[in-house]
């Protein structure tokens, strides 16, 4: 194998950074990621403490940008220092990991791929979450372009772009250590809400920002505030619900669909419920929490067989690994819970040793999930007095 120098000579990859007040975090992101790039570009942002300085000790190009509330403008700026073919886009609150060099070559090998999606990984959420599919490594054009003050998207010539020109690269993928708790209760005051309120106020919120300011409360304790954001993020998705319409923004569609699916079961309106479930299943089938939203909202009204269908599609998309990867949902969705309600359905309908089974699955998912424990013990005792 090549060793990487001799690579970067030929695919001149380029680090492309904003940061501010990242002393904690930015030496470890700027030393994952040295090795194989040819250029090392930060765009500081309005630093108060050494943030600079670390990044000159990396040879790092530094520049400056005065913050305006707007992650795009930043963003774009930082893309307009770069001068390499390829440009690599981190947060100083990221690590970059490479399990093969093999992709420098990968970079050079497919003319027609112009952006590659990298797998990023929340360290630190509270929830086991599923990896996120980004793009973060793509070529230097100037079609390329963020959007959005808030959550910026990444486009080519001024549109999202298209999944033919995306490829997949296997060799590298991205930790990120800024889901603290703590953290998150500190940026989400300090600075998000205050971010998307200020939008909001000028020029109202997408459906995507508005499911994200009403996660921010949840995660800051202001309920209502929350359910306010959920309710105009419903009276936004209600006329695509209605037509069966694909939102043209979908970032974040099926999360938000399975929370106010979820709201509305609790609330026993299972007329929305069914349009929810019907329209998320039409856009997004292999969501494994909307198919689990679907499956508990039949065990409830008494469909228990209709339910284990969507119960077993959730661990089927788990098994074969063709989930929907377009955002990051909690891994049991797909493991533990449906095989959980699975085991609940065939003690319903007195099947014993498919119940069991299901329970063992369970345990083969988390081993200290106490109740699936006890119902094994409680089947094998039943299954040994029959014998």
């Amino acid at each position: 194998m090549n060793h990487p120098e001799h690579l970067l000579k030929k695919t001149n990859l380029s680090l492309c950074m904003i940061v501010k007040n990242e002393r904690e975090n930015l030496s470890r992101c700027l030393a994952s990621a040295q090795s194989y790039v040819s250029e090392i570009v930060v765009v500081d942002t309005g630093s108060e403490d050494e943030t600079p300085e670390i990044a000159k000790q990396f040879g790092a190009k530094l520049e400056y940008f005065e913050w305006c509330n707007d992650f795009a403008a930043a963003r774009n700026y930082a893309l307009s220092k770069v001068t390499g073919d390829w440009i690599l886009v981190l947060d100083a609150d990221e690590e970059l990991i490479v399990t093969s060099e093999d992709f420098l070559i990968q970079l050079t090998s497919s003319p027609e791929i112009i952006a590659y999606s990298l797998s990023l990984t929340d360290v630190d959420s509270p929830q086991r979450m599923t990896p996120l599919q980004t793009p973060r490594l793509f070529r230097n054009k100037e079609e390329f372009r963020y959007v959005s003050g808030y959550h910026e998207q990444l486009t080519y010539q001024g549109r999202a772009i298209s999944h033919n020109l995306i490829g997949q690269l296997d060799g590298l993928e991205i930790l990120h250590y800024g889901y603290g708790v703590n953290q998150i209760y500190q940026k989400n005051v300090n600075r998000n809400i205050p971010i998307l309120e200020s939008i909001r106020q000028q020029e109202g919120l997408s459906i995507m920002l508005l499911y994200c300011l009403a996660g921010m409360y949840s995660d800051t304790q202001q309920i209502e505030k929350a359910q306010e954001c959920y309710a105009e993020a419903f009276d936004k998705l209600l006329p695509d619900l209605m037509d069966g319409t694909v939102p043209k923004q979908s970032g974040f569609v099926p999360s938000l669909m399975f929370i106010l699916g979820t709201q509305f079961l609790q609330e026993e309106d299972y007329e929305t419920v069914r349009l929810i479930c019907q329209r998320g299943l039409e856009w997004f089938p292999n969501h494994p929490p909307l198919n689990y939203l679907t499956g508990s909202a039949l065990k409830i009204l008494g469909f228990p067989l209709g339910a284990s269908v969507y119960f077993k599609t959730c661990l089927e998309l788990n098994r074969n690994n063709n989930y929907y990867k377009g955002e990051p949902f909690e891994q049991r969705y797909m493991t533990t819970y449906p095989a959980y309600d699975l085991g609940r359905i065939y003690i319903e309908l007195e099947q014993p040793q498919e119940a069991l089974a299901a329970f063992e699955l369970v345990l083969s998912f988390d081993a200290n999930f106490m109740d699936a424990q006890q119902k094994v013990d409680m089947i094998k005792q039943y299954l040994a007095t029959q014998a």
